[in-house]
């Protein structure tokens, strides 16, 4: 039986190294044991005859202990070494991958170098990469690289609010584990945010966006609204206020639209959602207003900024909407003569509209005076024209080169010289017709004369139409002449 010499642990024959301590026992190999000297016949100083050996002397129990020692196989106690060898190995490799990835992992979920990334993306107006840093707890708020441009824009305009936000995530940063409850109890519209596991284990970190909202208030139902050319919806009763969004925080103009069968609006409105941290409340086309008409001509028909809108007085109790700026006036027929009420400019306070035609009625009876006036200068004037063959006695009641004064200059003359005397007897206007601008139309004449033919009068009635227009310097002056029928 062979023993290590270093640490004492029995070896098996033909082994060159300990499995106990790994002593080189080929250093040894010309040690024997006791043994083997005992044994060893070529020892010349040792001459023993081994025939002379007495077996018997050696016991039963001897025997069996020199039989019964197992037999140790080397091949199988170095593949264990190595196989233990290989173990170790593998687990010093696996403590450094996940040292390493421990490493990594932290260095990656790091929240300030997220606060670096957004700030460079920023600066470099990289919305592609900014949308995949931002994150939103309200599911219905689109992140994307277009719908972020509001943000974006509203950084490069205001770069006071911008560097407030970048003072605000750094102090985030800096306690990484109070983070998950930033964006919950924070009134900051950019916070940092626990949004999950990075390698199953490691915090991943985005940065929180608060959602903004709109409130649109409205007076009448109906208003539309669009962003960007596209609708986001209108009002749907009179008096309300509807919201709208979620929207990524911004600077948005908001466009109202309001159209119906008197009027036609639209107005641009700015809303900023930083500002409004969260909510912002916006009121459109706020001096819309419904009106009360009254008019002393029920029947006139109302005008809302020159549109006959085909509604009467009588129908005009709720009426509109109308928007301040608005002109309102009415016409009516009266005695053959459109006449036009007043005009009114609503204001947004406006509730109640009285339309007068007392002023166009006496413009009227005005001009209606004025042209019997002239009615009667020029008939009571003909005569004494033709009496005394000149026509300059009419002169100031038929304007100067119409048909009608070229027609008297040829007539006068010719009745003068057949030797006709001619009397006025009377004339009235038996109908008339004054345009729009109260400054022409025309007029039927009932006129009556008499006719005196050597000595005998005959008493004669006509009935002319006459056109007429007005002359600055001397008002109302006739212009045509035609029999009427």
């Amino acid at each position: 039986m062979k023993f290590c010499t270093k640490c004492g642990n029995k070896v098996i024959e033909g082994t060159l190294f300990c499995t106990s301590c790994g002593n080189d026992l080929r250093e040894d190999s010309t040690t024997k044991s006791e043994y083997e000297v005992n044994l060893d016949t070529t020892n010349p100083e040792i001459n023993y005859d081994i025939d002379s050996i007495n077996t018997e002397s050696i016991s039963n129990d001897d025997m069996d202990s020199v039989t019964s020692e197992p037999y140790e196989n080397p091949t199988e106690n170095l593949k264990l070494s190595k196989r233990n060898n290989l173990l170790m190995a593998l687990f010093v490799i696996l403590i450094v991958l996940v040292i390493t990835t421990i490493k990594i992992g932290n260095s990656l979920s790091d929240p300030s170098k997220l606060v670096t990334r957004f700030e460079n993306d920023v600066a470099t107006n990289n919305a592609s990469d900014l949308s995949k840093i931002l994150y939103s707890n309200d599911s219905r708020l689109k992140i994307d690289s277009k719908n972020i441009s509001p943000l974006v824009s509203y950084f490069k305009s205001n770069p006071t609010y911008l560097n407030e936000v970048m003072q605000n995530l750094k102090n985030d940063s800096i306690g990484p584990k109070d983070i998950s409850s930033l964006n919950i109890k924070s009134d900051h519209t950019l916070t940092l945010a626990n949004a999950g596991k990075s390698f199953l284990f490691f915090p991943k970190y985005k940065i929180n966006i608060k959602p903004s909202f709109i409130n649109i208030k409205t007076t009448v139902k109906d208003v539309s609204f669009s962003i960007d050319n596209t609708v986001i919806g209108k009002s749907d009763t009179d008096n309300s206020t509807k919201q709208f969004g979620p929207y990524i925080p911004g600077t948005y103009a908001i466009l109202a639209n309001y159209k119906n069968k008197y009027i036609t609006l639209s107005k641009p409105y700015s809303v900023d959602l930083v500002e409004a941290n969260g909510t912002a409340d916006l009121s459109v086309f706020e001096d819309i207003n419904y009106l009360n008409i009254t008019s002393d001509q029920p029947t006139a028909e109302i005008f809302v900024n020159g549109k006959d809108t085909k509604v009467t007085i009588n129908d005009a109790t709720h009426f509109g909407p109308i928007n301040s700026s608005a002109k309102i006036y009415a016409t009516a027929k009266i005695d053959g003569k459109t006449l036009k009420s007043n005009e009114f400019l609503t204001t947004s306070d406006d509730k109640d509209v009285s339309l007068s035609f007392e002023d166009a009625s006496n413009a009227i009876n005005d001009i209606r005076s004025q042209l019997d006036t002239l009615l009667y200068n020029y008939a009571s004037s003909l005569p004494i024209s033709i009496n005394n063959n000149d026509p300059s006695y009419i002169d100031d009641y038929v304007a100067y080169g119409s048909s009608l004064y070229n027609d008297q200059q040829s007539y006068i003359p010719k009745a003068s010289a057949s030797g006709v005397q001619e009397t006025y007897n009377n004339s009235s206007i038996i109908k008339y017709n004054i345009n729009d601008d109260n400054k022409s139309g025309t007029i039927t004449s009932s006129e009556s004369y008499i006719i005196s033919i050597n000595g005998t009068d005959t008493s004669k009635s006509f009935s002319y139409i006459y056109g007429f227009k007005y002359d600055d310097s001397k008002g109302y002056q006739l212009t045509s002449i035609s029999k009427s029928k």
